[in-house]
């Protein structure tokens, strides 16, 4: 099976909460009643790291050739502390660096691998054109990537993804320090199929104006808070023993605006504790069979639908088997 995240966002896909006379009234009762906002619209999404990322590695141009500096870094580390001083930001990193010179001692950082903390030495190198000392790493501060809203509260807060964005060898979530948000247009998509999962093309609009913060990047999704309330139903969220084999829909964006498309739930999996695959579906509409082979990578998060309830997230497509797919239960996702 395959995560999904990868696809965006429409800019008419919000409006502002005063559209309606009554949003007050209105959220009052769906608080109270396990009632939100049915998501469907593609987000882009740019979680701000507790650290920096190691994007790659790469070698140094020094006087003496390409040189690759000795540090035990890999691609996927967060650097959290270099010298016991904490790393906020990819220009603490710069400022280090740039007063690092021939006297001073070994760089020790402080890392995230995997699940692990782990301290390294690395050795930075001269570079011949700046003179400045580099740790032959590319970093950045952000992890970004698109994916599908499936609710938003009446306060504002929503739910995406259905899974983490994670460290680019899979093996971290991303530790979020804040983030935004963004609008972002659909310009396509690779159809799925047999072993080659496809994906929604989408880019980010208007980076200088997000629609929203975000506060998680936990393991049944993102999650934030979107600055106007959607123009979109109000629909109640199902509990996972309301979930029940036979028809349902999925709400996913491929062109302008979210659409439903039917599906079969074909198996609900009892789970007493939190997991992420508790329904298997099969897509059998054949505007998306047509449009996209299936589930393909973007479509993680998109709401699933039964009964007029929310019971579910899309998270994973099956590689061999594109018109068929995981979701994770509400009850996971929403608590």
């Amino acid at each position: 099976m395959c995560f999904l995240a990868v696809i965006i966002f429409t800019s008419s896909a919000f409006a502002t909460a005063t559209n309606n006379d009554n949003a007050n009234a209105i959220a009052t009762t769906a608080n109270a009643s396990r009632y939100v906002y049915l998501g469907g619209m593609a987000v882009g999404l740019s979680v701000k790291s507790s650290g920096v990322i190691v994007s790659n590695l790469v070698e140094i141009e020094t006087q003496y050739g390409l040189v690759t500096p000795k540090s035990g870094l890999q691609a996927g580390d967060i650097i959290t502390e270099i010298n016991g001083r904490k790393i906020g930001s990819s220009d603490d990193v710069d400022k280090i660096l740039k007063k690092y010179n021939e006297n001073s001692k070994q760089m020790e950082l402080k890392i995230l691998r995997g699940e692990k903390e782990k301290k390294i030495t690395a050795y930075p190198v001269v570079e011949k054109y700046t003179e400045y000392y580099k740790l032959g790493a590319n970093i950045k501060d952000y992890a970004e990537g698109v994916g599908t809203v499936t609710y938003i509260k009446p306060s504002g807060e929503f739910a995406s993804l259905g899974h983490p964005i994670q460290s680019t060898d899979g093996t971290i979530i991303i530790p979020c320090d804040g983030g935004n948000a963004f609008n972002c247009r659909i310009v396509g998509y690779n159809k799925g199929k047999k072993g080659n999962p496809g994906e929604l093309r989408g880019v980010f609009t208007a980076t200088h104006n997000p629609v929203g913060s975000l506060s998680g990047n936990a393991r049944f999704g993102v999650y934030g808070r979107f600055c106007n309330l959607p123009d979109s139903e109000l629909v109640p969220i199902a509990t996972r023993g309301e979930v029940k084999r036979g028809k349902a829909q999925i709400v996913v964006t491929i062109k302008d605006k979210p659409e439903r498309f039917d599906i079969e739930i074909i198996k609900t999996v009892s789970q007493s504790t939190p997991n992420e695959k508790g329904i298997v579906f099969k897509v059998t509409d054949k505007r998306l069979l047509n449009a996209t082979g299936g589930i393909v990578q973007g479509m993680s998060g998109s709401p699933i639908i039964q009964n007029g309830k929310l019971v579910g997230a899309v998270t994973h497509v099956f590689v061999n088997d594109p018109t068929r797919g995981y979701g994770v239960y509400m009850d996971w996702m929403y608590e």
